[in-house]
């Protein structure tokens, strides 16, 4: 009789997706990585955010209705679980669980932690755990997602294992409330992995409570996607940055830096690949670079797939990591893999491993000077380095080794856990399905913006199938081409808001600071009547969304034939078709755009035999790899 397969449940908000291919890759990998070994079974736990608006009491309600609106779609659905995820190889199941975001202190139902926690405890309900040998609950953040794993595992009675990956524990643990519920998850977990030194001391510094249960486990990498390639096959002048150009990223420092190395090299060129969180500081970070006199030896690329960024670290001749604080730095530990040397910053994480001098060097944080005479030094030299050497200094990272060590770990704590282990062979229940999709899917997203997310990346056959209620602009392309309908809200929701008011000029600055010399308390009043506002705002939304899905011709023939699945964005998005599920007409999916694009691709892998290969995942969408 052959052992069955350990079940896995891993909770994680950070994974990737269709609006973010690069979000939580880390944790893509290390389920890839358990996958490979045949010995582990594991099923991704990650969340759909819907934001919300309104007020406090407004939130109430829409907590209540996507609360309903999760628990009937996992109720009726038949793929609750995808095989696959967006843009990942296939064979490791995922769920998206549609949970409220964006509400922050105001959360009705709590913390962020608890509306993950209910939200998993609902969708365990779901499964179907009978004879299950004992798992392993693992959770990738002690807060929130360890702290909503916790219940999960006590649900279980299987052990709690949480990875900390996060850069912001230090101000976590400064706020009381997220304090407690992160030492709640300390207590209930058996082990606590750190994914560097570095953050294990700072750990072990902050928390006394984790005395027996801290060991680091590093990320892992999939070496097989990155070819070490000689000094002599790329641009002997191109430096290269790999990542979110976050303010936060030491990008300003890079900048600065590079523009001494090309007062020093003109020749010398820098490529950023990955994005800004915003267009405004994109456009500033392109200032800075003009300003300096190098924009045009700086070139800002978009985020590509895994592919074309290991495709990048074999053209370069240096990777610059400027980040002054990372818990683990995941560039770093690719660029070696593909034999390119780094200069890195003294920032934390594994930027220790560059103290081997034959790997590249380190410098102060914050200091352009410093980085440009680092990257100067380093080019100088450039041909000492021997891609070899670079790429055997990553092997205790690959997914065999960390993969070994978690399959290690799991046996420990199986072995010693109170549950009966179950020894039947067969295959595990939660494997996902990968059935056809519906030729017409309804998608409710009011704003368009948001939507575009996944719109942009979404491929034709998905678009083909999609009816879309959106407020749009009336642009021609807003939209890309290719969505099977478009039912536009906008006029309605502008007649609402003209019923009740909230149209109409608000007058030129100088009208308004007559106004408030006049009057300086109706300043203070117009702003204590800011929230009621919103509400009658996202109340008008609502209502001419209403408007128009009743008046459409393309809902009447949507709906003709029988109840049709509909998947929606928003908080105002699920209460906008409360009374179409209400009567039966649509019928809810058990997750939002995100688990949409998960189950497009688990339809597309249905006729392939599950693989650890990326191949079929690298052909079949854009996954983006920032670190």
């Amino acid at each position: 009789m052959t052992p069955r397969r350990m079940p896995i449940l891993i909770v994680a908000s950070w994974y990737p997706g269709v609006d973010d291919p690069a979000r939580g890759r880390f944790v893509a990998d290390q389920a890839d990585a358990l996958a490979a070994t045949g010995r582990m079974d594991p099923l991704v736990v990650s969340f759909d955010s819907a934001i919300v608006d309104g007020d406090q009491v407004s939130r109430v309600e829409e907590l209540g209705t996507v609360t309903r609106h999760r628990r009937q779609g996992l109720a009726d659905h038949p793929d609750v679980v995808n095989r696959s995820a967006w843009g990942l190889p296939p064979g490791v199941a995922t769920t998206r669980l549609p949970i409220l975001a964006g509400i922050g202190r105001a959360t009705p139902g709590g913390s962020d932690g608890d509306l993950r926690r209910e939200a998993i405890l609902d969708f365990v309900e779901r499964l179907d755990l009978r004879d299950l040998p004992t798992g392993i609950v693992h959770a990738h953040t002690a807060y929130p997602d360890g702290y909503a794993a916790a219940a999960l595992a006590k649900r279980l009675g299987w052990p709690l294992v949480i990875t900390e990956h996060a850069s912001f524990v230090a101000r976590q643990l400064r706020q009381p409330a997220e304090r407690q519920r992160y030492l709640e998850a300390v207590a209930t977990a058996s082990r606590f992995l750190a994914v560097s030194d570095v953050l294990a001391g700072e750990l072990a510094a902050a928390i006394p409570e984790l005395s027996g249960k801290l060991e680091v486990m590093p990320n892992t990498i999939p070496l097989d996607d990155y070819t070490p390639v000689g000094l002599d096959r790329r641009r002997p002048e191109e430096l290269l940055f790999v990542g979110y150009r976050k303010p936060t990223k030491g990008i300003a420092t890079l900048i600065r830096a590079f523009a001494d190395v090309h007062a020093a090299r003109p020749g010398a060129t820098l490529r950023l690949i990955g994005r800004s969180p915003t267009e405004e500081v994109e456009n500033g970070w392109r200032q800075m670079a003009r300003d300096l006199g190098v924009g045009d030896a700086v070139h800002f690329d978009a985020p590509r797939d895994r592919a074309g960024v290991a495709r990048a670290m074999t053209e370069a001749s240096l990777l610059v990591h400027p980040s002054p604080r990372e818990t683990f730095g995941m560039t770093t530990l690719e660029a070696l893999a593909s034999g390119m040397p780094v200069v890195a910053t003294r920032s934390g994480g594994i930027s220790g491993i560059l103290e081997d001098a034959r790997l590249g060097l380190l410098v102060p944080p914050h200091d352009s000077r410093a980085l440009a005479r680092g990257v100067l030094r380093a080019l100088d030299q450039r041909d000492s380095y021997d891609p070899h050497i670079l790429r055997a200094a990553v092997e205790p990272y690959s997914a065999t080794v960390v993969g070994q060590r978690l399959v290690d770990l799991y046996d420990g704590l199986v072995q010693t856990a109170d549950t009966p282990r179950s020894t039947s062979d067969g295959r595990l229940g939660w494997e996902g399905t990968a059935n056809p999709l519906p030729q017409r899917i309804l998608v409710v997203a009011h704003e368009t913006t948001r939507a575009n997310a996944f719109l942009e990346a979404a491929p034709e056959d998905l678009l083909r199938r999609i009816t879309l209620v959106t407020s749009g602009d009336g642009q021609a392309g807003a939209l890309p081409d290719g969505i099977g309908a478009v039912v536009r809200t906008n006029d309605e929701i502008m007649r609402e808001l003209g019923r009740i008011g909230l149209l109409g000029p608000r007058g030129t600055i100088a009208s308004r600071v007559r106004r408030l010399a006049r009057n300086p308390f109706a300043a203070i009043v117009r702003r204590l009547w800011l929230g009621r506002l919103n509400v009658l705002r996202w109340q008008a939304v609502v209502a001419g969304t209403r408007a128009t899905m009743q008046r459409s011709d393309e809902m009447t023939r949507l709906i003709a034939d029988g109840p049709i699945e509909v998947v929606c964005m928003d908080t105002v998005d699920h209460e906008a078709v409360e009374p179409w599920i209400t009567d039966g007409s649509l019928r809810p999916a058990p997750g939002g755009l995100l688990w949409l694009a998960d189950r497009w691709t688990s339809a597309q892998d249905a006729s392939v035999t599950p693989s650890r290969s990326s191949t079929s995942a690298a052909t079949r969408s854009p996954t983006t790899a920032q670190s």
